[in-house]
């Protein structure tokens, strides 16, 4: 007997009704997935989630954040950076992340000074930072800068023929000045003869200079180091110009005599070139994840002393198969026993003292020609300078983000646990199934 039209309308309003509901359905959770990204960390330790430091990094941001990620087509590497940086995207609005190919914007890559697949660029408004090393620890410190960097003050010895952080000869430093203020770094150029105190809130930045400072320059430097004030000396083989009594203070001497390292001799094409790459590197905060290879031509070593109350730590080392050559710098150089100085040698240094609540923090490098317009592009040369000049405005505030293990992924069992499992496998399921099979067996015999 068929159904009543009335009912086989019902069952079809009925369906239709359904199916309407569905796609609803469907298009409701699509908007929901759209308009809200929520994501659970269980792991044991919060390993895939932020640390309560860079919630409140993300927290105190004065605007917009925008990450561009230079990398190639590679999914296992977009995949691993982009789950990184969804992070801070989920924790931050203002946290914007994007892709780009560089080589389909090779102009751009070459303008940022971009060399490695996968280098992170962050920008707040005209400031940028670059992060070549990716982990949450890096980020964040480059988010950190970003939002302090108007605090930041570099001073540039000047009068004295040092080289100018404006100046565009060879020998000058305007590429490297040019990167700090893309960085939110503030340079000025202070007037020591005029016996105007130096702000101790800021790093000064002493260049060779080519002829003597007066004794209240120099002494108006030491007032500037005891009040607190942090120092980057980019120091040259010859001369001090009377800066000895700082380098006394520190505890520090120059080796004698220009640095020959065969390495360079290879590398470079001159042995007058200090080569320094990750082997070279010592331990130290400034160099964390640094592995470029840098060259410093004509270059000095340096020896130190435990002066109290400074701390001196080695930076980087160099010139193992080399020699301090004592005498004039010529195109043939060979090491003369009992004249010439066999290495290695300490190449930069840093040195730290308790002030206050804050880490006072002085760098020496025994060469500037490493950051001129010259030699800057070679190499890693520009991301050190920049490195060390962080770190020495940095002060106490660099985050240290723990690596956080993993103890949820390893299953640890007592010998007497194993051996349980492994009868039970190995006889107790057997065992089970076959009494299950008996018992299934005999009920049905029995019907």
């Amino acid at each position: 007997m068929a159904a009543p039209r009335s009912t086989r309308f019902a069952l079809r309003l009925q369906g239709a009704v359904a199916v309407l509901l569905f796609v609803v359905l469907i298009g409701l959770l699509g908007y929901l997935a759209e308009t809200y990204n929520q994501r659970y960390d269980w792991t044991v330790n919060g390993r895939n989630s932020l640390s309560v430091a860079s919630h409140q990094v993300l927290d105190k941001l004065p605007g917009p954040v925008s990450a561009t990620v230079f990398a190639r087509p590679n999914a296992e590497l977009h995949t691993r950076i982009d789950d990184l940086l969804q992070r801070y995207a989920i924790a931050s609005p203002r946290f914007t992340v994007k892709f780009v190919n560089p080589d389909q914007e090779p102009a751009r890559v070459k303008e940022l000074g971009v060399r490695a697949d996968g280098t992170l660029l962050l920008e707040l408004g005209e400031r940028r930072e670059k992060v070549e090393q990716l982990d949450e620890q890096a980020i964040t410190n480059a988010l950190m800068r970003l939002s302090r960097s108007g605090e930041r003050k570099l001073m540039f010895l000047s009068g004295h023929g040092e080289r100018s952080p404006d100046g565009e000869a060879n020998h000058d430093l305007s590429t490297f000045s040019a990167a700090l203020r893309a960085q939110g770094v503030a340079s000025s150029r202070p007037d020591t003869t005029s016996g105007t105190e130096l702000p101790s809130d800021g790093t000064l930045v002493l260049s060779t200079p080519q002829v003597d400072l007066l004794p209240t320059e120099i002494a108006a430097i030491r007032r500037f180091l005891e009040a607190g004030g942090n120092l980057l000396w980019l120091a040259e083989p010859g001369p001090l110009h009377g800066l000895a009594p700082i380098a006394d203070d520190l505890g520090l001497k120059f080796v004698p005599g220009t640095l020959i390292d065969p390495v360079g001799q290879v590398l470079a094409g001159s042995a007058h070139f200090a080569v320094a790459s990750g082997e070279n590197y010592r331990f130290h905060e400034a160099l964390a994840g640094f592995e470029f290879t840098t060259l410093f031509p004509l270059a000095v070593g340096l020896e130190h002393e435990q002066k109290t109350p400074w701390t001196a730590t080695d930076l980087i080392e160099v010139a193992g198969a080399g020699w301090a050559e004592i005498g004039p710098i010529t195109d043939t150089v060979a090491l003369d026993e009992g004249k010439d100085l066999p290495g290695p040698f300490i190449l930069a240094a840093a040195f730290t003292r308790t002030q206050g609540e804050r880490e006072q923090r002085v760098v020496v490098i025994g060469d500037g020609d490493f950051l001129s317009n010259t030699y800057i592009g070679n190499g890693g040369n520009l991301n050190l300078g920049l490195n060390l000049v962080n770190w020495l405005a940095a002060d106490a505030s660099f985050i240290n983000i723990a690596p956080r293990t993993a103890p949820d992924t390893a299953l640890k069992m007592s010998r007497d646990d194993s051996m349980l499992i492994g009868f039970g496998f190995l006889f107790g399921l057997p065992v089970a199934f076959a009494a299950a099979g008996l018992g299934v067996w005999l009920r049905r015999r029995g019907r």
